[in-house]
């Protein structure tokens, strides 16, 4: 099984896909180093380092989505306003990353937008609007698409991210 941890963000995303029958059992199990490693990689090659590293938990309760961010109105130990959960189970490698940088997507608009909405009388803002797609070309260029949500019949279908 592959260790996200040994491998580049590039490599992680053409990295042979497991079979259909491996893929549906959810056989790939990431630890949280590796969620970790991925959130460094996407930070440093996509979002410019510009986000701090918030809570991130990888965990197996979470059956009504893949990943979770939840913005916090104070301040994280970690420097981020954030707290990422992540499921334990998953398809692919491929997947997991793909739902990382979406939830990803979302602190960078609670932890950088955020602030330059407050500074403006305004609220901080978690949605699927514009600011959520600022990066869409960024992870396009490393083969990761920004969509508001992945089909699993599509996926199953097509094997694309794209058309999920």
């Amino acid at each position: 099984m592959i260790r996200l941890s040994d491998y580049a963000l590039a490599d992680i995303m053409d990295y042979p896909l497991p079979s259909f029958t491996e893929q549906k059992r959810l056989m790939y199990r990431p630890t949280h180093r590796d969620v970790v490693h991925v959130y460094h990689q996407l930070n440093e090659h996509v979002f410019g380092n510009s986000l701090r590293v918030p809570k991130i938990e990888v965990q197996s309760h979470c059956r009504k989505y893949w990943g979770q961010c939840s913005g916090e109105i104070y301040l994280q130990r970690t420097g981020s306003f954030c707290h990422i959960r992540m499921m334990d189970k998953w398809f692919c490698p491929q997947w997991m990353v793909t739902i990382l940088a979406h939830e990803m997507s979302h602190q960078y608009q609670w932890d950088v937008i955020g602030p330059e909405r407050s500074a403006d009388g305004r609220d901080h803002l978690m949605s699927h609007g514009p600011s959520f797609f600022t990066f869409r070309d960024e992870l396009s260029a490393v083969n990761i698409p920004l969509k508001t949500a992945h089909s699993q019949r599509k996926w199953f279908k097509y094997q694309d991210l794209f058309k999920t």
